[in-house]
């Protein structure tokens, strides 16, 4: 698999007292093109381009792969990961800082060997620092089935993290510890929410302004129409609009998103991946995204096409889970209780996870459960009490994982520009009241206003029923069979099986039948992933049972 670092660049490095053997082995396993950006006795880093520079008197900084622009400029670490939503590493009088950005969203990865902590934005090269062996994070991949990625530090790896939204790493004269921040948006207050209109004006204010081509992913839904209205009318601006399908055998994406292109006499591009393109593209998908969440396996087809783009990609990543409204807002407003809001929220995100004992092995999909639920109260509880708790949540969580499509699939290669994941639009949404967005209304509204010729064009977004879905090629009889003889020739994996889906490995007619329920396919997907995974590290694994 090979990734381009066109748009954004590759980092790693190190802080603490690091060693440059030790380091030697990360840049070796890290993609070529490295240059030094700095070297200290307290910290290293090095990338395939020039980070940004930040100073404020004795404080300096370099930053990278920040999903807000432009100035002011940071003047401190906190400011970086909080107004710029970047990584970056920071260097004080006496003290050098890792921070990731407010959100979480960037994927920053740290392993601590000793009294230094060596850093990467890719897993791989920090697996291949050492010898020893590795153990499976069995909470990690808990949530990757549960709540389709890992949350908070988790990644596949205990000895590996993911540095939380708000953290850093900071090193001095006392060693190594972890420190925290809150970022304004905790603070957001539904007293003064502002207006739909004040919304999609801020919104528009953050979509940037460029003569020339430009390109947007117009889904079928209600964020890539509004950031299509927004940048549609500007002067100078040649928009085109691309769509793909989301194999899920209705195609509503393509259907809505031509009607929308064709009313804002927009150039519309649809991009049809192959019947057999889900097979073929998985394991690639997979270790792009590190298997980081079981999402995109859809998408590589369109990832590529995005690539070849000779222009900056409008992408409506955070919009929906910022701004739409959910079934369990009512009810987590109501709760007796703190745990009792999160339980709600998480059962609401988890509505595709089977319980039903056939799938799985003797209490391993209790396990699963309460692995999952255990992670998901520790990452929520800094937000106990907040108004917008669920909207918090689902940006927290779920989020981390489809923010791998701007961060892995269409970048690094691509320029993308994500107007909603904006700190100013965070803030402002969660000012949001939850009763404001029952039944769409504030969304509605929003619509109204700044995409008034499109808002009411159909859209995936509206309630119904909907036609029976035709095939998926996630479920063609060659990708099922793929699947279930991955899980097959892993006994590790196959343990935690129960006997449906263990009949269902060698029988082709019951795994079709399976697939038709989305709660099995996700069982079977994760399977395979875990399988593929353990494959690919398996001789640096000590396999451990689920705890």
């Amino acid at each position: 698999m090979f990734i381009s670092y066109r748009a954004r660049p590759y980092v790693c490095g190190a802080i603490g007292k690091w060693d440059a053997r030790t380091a030697e082995r990360l840049l070796s396993a890290s993609p070529r093109g490295l240059d030094e950006v700095h070297r200290s006795p307290l910290a290293a880093l090095w990338s395939t381009g020039e980070p940004e520079n930040w100073s404020a008197g004795p404080n300096s900084g370099h930053l990278w792969w920040p999903a807000a622009g432009g100035p002011p400029q940071p003047h401190s670490w906190q400011d970086a990961a909080e107004r710029r939503l970047a990584a970056g590493l920071a260097v004080e009088r006496g003290a050098a800082v890792l921070h990731t950005d407010a959100l979480g969203l960037n994927d920053l990865y740290v392993r601590r060997l000793g009294d230094a902590l060596y850093f990467s934005a890719r897993i791989d090269p920090l697996v291949r620092l050492d010898d020893a062996p590795l153990h499976v994070d069995w909470s990690a991949w808990a949530n990757l089935l549960v709540m389709t990625t890992p949350v908070g530090d988790e990644t596949p790896f205990r000895e590996i993290r993911h540095l939380e939204g708000g953290t850093a790493w900071r090193s001095d004269d006392r060693g190594l510890r972890l420190e925290r921040f809150e970022p304004a948006w905790y603070a957001a207050e539904p007293d003064e929410p502002p207006a739909p209109e004040e919304m999609v004006d801020l919104i528009a204010d953050r979509i940037p302004h460029r003569s020339g081509p430009v390109a947007i992913g117009l889904s079928g839904g209600w964020d890539s129409r509004l950031l299509a209205a927004l940048a549609a009318g500007r002067p100078g601006t040649q928009l085109e609009a691309w769509t793909t399908s989301t194999d899920d055998g209705l195609d509503l994406d393509i259907t809505c998103a031509r009607t929308v292109a064709a009313t804002l006499g927009v150039p519309h591009h649809v991009v049809r991946p192959g019947p057999e393109s889900w097979l073929e593209e998985h394991r690639t998908v997979w270790r792009r995204i590190q298997y980081q969440s079981l999402h995109h396996g859809w998408a590589m087809p369109y990832a590529r096409a995005a690539h070849r783009l000779r222009a900056p990609l409008i992408d409506g990543c955070l919009g929906d889970g910022l701004l739409r409204t959910r079934d369990d807002h009512p009810r987590a407003s109501r709760a007796a209780s703190h745990e009792q809001a999160r339980t709600i929220t998480w059962q609401a995100l988890t509505t595709h996870f089977p319980h039903h004992p056939e799938v799985w092995a003797p209490k391993v999909g209790d396990t699963l459960a309460e692995l999952s639920l255990t992670a998901f109260h520790r990452v929520m509880r800094p937000a106990e009490g907040h108004h917008a708790m669920p909207v918090l949540a689902r940006l927290l969580t779920r989020y981390r994982g489809i923010y791998a499509a701007p961060n892995w699939m269409l970048g690094p290669e691509a320029e993308v520009w994500l107007p909603f994941a904006d700190p100013d639009v965070v803030t402002a949404a969660l000012r949001v009241p939850l009763a404001a967005r029952e039944d769409h209304a504030y969304y509605r509204a929003m619509l109204g206003y700044g995409a008034p010729h499109v808002a009411w064009l159909p859209s995936t977004n509206d309630p119904g029923d909907r036609p029976e879905p035709g095939p998926q090629r996630k479920t063609s009889p060659a990708a099922l069979a793929a699947l279930a003889q991955s899980i097959a020739d892993c006994d590790e994996v196959r343990a935690l099986l129960g006997p449906r889906l263990l009949a269902a490995l060698s029988d082709s007619e019951l795994r079709a039948r399976q697939a038709k329920w989305s709660g099995p396919l996700y069982v079977l997907q994760w399977a395979s992933m875990l399988a593929d995974w353990r494959t690919q590290y398996g001789s640096r694994l000590t396999w451990e049972s689920i705890p």
